[in-house]
């Protein structure tokens, strides 16, 4: 149907989210390499590789394992469109719960682990970019405190507009999630636009093969 179009479009934003492209490359400058040698950055730029690529699959296992396990018991059901974060664990206990399987306690830590992991990559990656456009260098403790201060406020103006309405509340953050997947390309664009310029990257100029592979996937 139409409507799992939209779905399908915020699993991705949710999966990669764009900050996350700007924190995978600022991780770079938080380890001690040897720029002067081309052995040293090649060998860096390989565990680089593996360590996005695991954090991403890793996410990418967790989003299918709840995708699958919410198909599995709710698709064609009834219930189906009832369900959003405010009683998904109550679903999932009555469903899977039997005895003392406490699901209903491991869905309420999967979301808080899912919030705090959200919260702190983009409050890292707003560190990292706003250091490279302002050099702008800080506190940590102030930092923190600035940052989640920042994402707090607003997301207590909008709980209190919506005024506890878990439906507008569930289809917010589906539309949060479709935005961040809109938002993609644009930290996509320049990132290629830049490893692909010799005069930039020089011998690490990614090849023509990456370049196509890379703007498709953007497209």
């Amino acid at each position: 149907p139409s409507v799992a179009v939209s779905q399908a479009v915020g699993v991705v934003g949710a999966l990669i989210m764009p900050h996350n492209i700007f924190l995978h490359s600022a991780l770079v400058q938080s380890r001690s390499i040897n720029i002067c040698s081309s052995s040293h950055v090649k060998e860096a730029l390989r565990y680089y590789t593996i360590e996005s690529c695991v954090a991403l699959f890793i996410s990418f296992l967790i989003n299918l394992f709840v995708v699958s396990v919410f198909a599995k018991a709710f698709f064609g059901s009834d219930i189906a469109e009832s369900i959003g974060l405010v009683n998904a664990g109550e679903y999932l206990q009555e469903q899977y719960g039997g005895g003392y399987f406490p699901i209903l306690y491991i869905w309420a830590i999967g979301l808080l682990a899912a919030g705090q992991s959200s919260t702190m990559t983009g409050t890292y990656a707003g560190q990292f970019v706003m250091a490279g456009f302002l050099n702008l260098k800080v506190k940590k403790w102030m930092r923190a405190f600035v940052t989640r201060a920042v994402a707090i406020v607003p997301t207590v103006i909008v709980a209190l507009i919506f005024n506890g309405s878990d439906d507008e509340l569930d289809r917010l953050n589906e539309w949060l999630n479709i935005l961040q997947s809109v938002q993609l390309p644009f930290a996509l664009i320049p990132l290629l636009s830049i490893v692909s310029k010799e005069h930039i990257m020089g011998v690490f100029k990614i090849g023509p093969l990456l370049q196509v592979c890379a703007v498709l996937y953007t497209l």
